[in-house]
């Protein structure tokens, strides 16, 4: 995936991880400016207009970004380092408020469920974390659409009821 391309990605998993707990807390955001202003994770694109963009997609499409999310980084080649990102990102914002919501959970194990990553590198990278499930679905004898019905997406509040503390 180009760089760019995977910026956007990666800006797009973090405001639906902000607002899947049905508000964007200013703690979140902080932590976005932080992850902005000390990384390149998001150089070379307009956080502004990004912003813009989801959140009007947000409003058109409602749950269907979600969808549209999963989609992306299942049908995407991914590499290591960025599905490495991908969750390191997600796991920023649901800490930075200290309210793991059941909902950021649900939302961070679909995501790790789309991604290729192999639960030993996971381990490697972030320690044990007792809120991310591990996903060898052939280790475990669990489907991936199994796994995905028993979270049920549906339970993810009303998108349109996002508010922004």
């Amino acid at each position: 995936m180009e760089n760019k391309d995977f910026k956007k990605l990666l800006f797009k998993t973090a405001f639906c991880v902000m607002a899947c707990d049905g508000s964007i807390d200013d703690l979140e955001i902080q932590e976005m400016r932080k992850i902005d202003s000390s990384t390149t994770y998001f150089s070379d694109i307009d956080l502004s207009d990004e912003l813009d963009e989801l959140i009007n997609e947000l409003h058109n499409k409602n749950i269907k970004i979600v969808k549209n999310l999963f989609d992306s980084l299942r049908e995407n080649t991914l590499t290591i380092s960025q599905e490495l990102l991908i969750l390191e990102v997600t796991m920023r914002i649901i800490n930075a408020d200290d309210v793991i919501d059941d909902n950021e959970v649900r939302f961070l194990n679909l995501i790790r469920s789309k991604l290729d990553l192999g639960n030993q590198i996971i381990h490697q990278r972030f320690g044990k974390i007792s809120y991310l499930k591990n996903l060898n679905y052939e280790d475990v004898g669990v489907s991936q659409s199994d796994f995905i019905k028993e979270i049920e997406i549906s339970e993810i509040k009303k998108w349109g009821e996002i508010e922004k503390k």
